[in-house]
């Protein structure tokens, strides 16, 4: 009965999941020459659809390394020089507003259709149907028509927004009674659950698997759900709005999601990182070429044991907007802020704060007040000798998440 409500939804949606599945799969088989003469023939495709565009007229002589490498100044503030306009705008969709990117995104039915697909891939990997019960925590479901689709789709939602011990609480025994195949989270909203999860001293239901996206996946928030799920199989699926970049395989790997998107690493450091540039290979409507994620990555020299010749991402740094710039020229990389090591066991939550005028840090945190305490000394000393900058703490009942439901632990005001 689930699987013909679920062909339903296609059929009404415009939507061949299953058609497309089977068609990705076929990848998995591939070596890289075949894998590089398809991303070629799709590129081309793109190409014909990108002359259409302003920006793009004179393109379909290009090769890849050709196109320009725009600001995300440039693409936010001139939308109308992508747009190809061959065609009624399928949808348009905001994106979570993180330093510099566009405030939304003209997104092809193809697009979406391959992001869908990805994520159907992404079950099957992992040996999950698509029928499975699934709980989602992630941004808000508040209309009646969403809450049918998702109903429909055998998933039950639950807003990231501001998780506190009452909901927290009530999350738990939901998951408790439902007793899901598969969580989706965003990585903070479970973090918090979780930390919550120990004050109040609570058991929570493991499901097969657990999957999260939109945010980055910090040690410290696998170590809390390998520690609460140890027989449930975490995966991730790192998908932006501007298209789906990667799955993990069932041994772990992140493999970028070629059918889809073409990832370049640009900026290289000695350490092989470097700032990710994404071609979706299906934006016919708005083409994102060589687009500036604003996410910093390094890829594997391997290929993984799994048998996929797919590239694999060794490691995701984050994004470069998480610094701030001092009156003094200095920057100081949020990521390079070492928070876990003081933190451990005593918060639930916390987000850095800084005050350009008064050039000063905040420590934002919800306490755990089961006994364990903040290195507060041992914070302030670091901040002031290594980076040269006041750090005052600031405890809280709750910390807010944003408009889209994920979270910002680094914020500049």
């Amino acid at each position: 009965m689930r699987n013909l409500i679920l062909n339903l939804i296609d059929f009404v949606s415009g939507f061949n999941l299953n058609k497309g599945l089977k068609k990705v799969l076929e990848m998995d088989t591939w070596d890289r020459s075949q894998i590089e003469q398809y991303q070629h023939e799709r590129f081309e495709k793109l190409k014909f659809y990108a002359s259409k565009s302003e920006i793009y007229r004179d393109c379909q002589a290009w090769d890849l390394k050709d196109f320009p490498k725009f600001s995300f100044d440039f693409y936010r503030t001139n939308p109308e020089k992508f747009r190809t306009n061959f065609r009624k705008i399928y949808r348009v969709i905001p994106t979570s507003g993180s330093t510099g990117t566009p405030k939304e995104i003209v997104v092809s039915k193809e697009m979406i259709q391959a992001k869908r697909t990805a994520h159907l891939k992404l079950l099957h990997w992992n040996n999950i149907k698509r029928s499975d019960l699934e709980i989602f925590i992630g941004g808000d479901v508040v209309s009646t028509k969403k809450r049918i689709y998702y109903f429909l789709k055998n998933q039950i939602c639950l807003t990231s927004f501001d998780i506190d011990r009452d909901n927290a609480r009530k999350y738990i025994n939901k998951i408790n009674q439902c007793k899901p195949k598969i969580i989706f989270s965003y990585p903070h909203a479970l973090n918090v659950l979780l930390n919550y999860a120990e004050v109040l001293n609570l058991h929570v239901y493991q499901p097969k698997a657990i999957y999260t996206g939109a945010e980055k996946l910090h040690p410290e928030t696998v170590q809390l759900i390998k520690h609460h799920f140890p027989e449930t199989r975490l995966v991730n699926e790192y998908w932006s709005t501007e298209g789906n970049i990667g799955l993990s395989c069932p041994e772990g790997s992140l493999h970028v999601d070629e059918d889809t998107v073409i990832v370049e690493v640009d900026n290289v450091n000695e350490e092989g990182v470097g700032d990710l540039l994404l071609t979706n290979l299906y934006s016919y409507d708005f083409p994102i070429i060589r687009y500036p994620l604003g996410d910093k990555i390094k890829l594997s020299d391997n290929f993984c044991k799994c048998g996929r010749k797919t590239k694999v991402i060794e490691k995701i740094e984050g994004r470069s907007g998480d610094f701030f710039s001092r009156p003094n020229g200095r920057i100081i990389s949020f990521t390079d802020m070492r928070i876990a090591k003081w933190t451990t066991n005593a918060v639930i939550i916390y987000q850095m704060i800084y005050i350009s005028k008064e050039d000063r840090l905040v420590f934002k945190y919800v306490p755990k007040k089961g006994g364990f305490q903040i290195a507060k000394d041992e914070m302030k000393k670091y901040f002031q000798n290594h980076l040269d900058i006041d750090l005052t703490f600031e405890e809280t009942g709750k910390i807010e998440s944003s408009q889209s439901g994920k979270f910002q632990p680094f914020i500049s005001v």
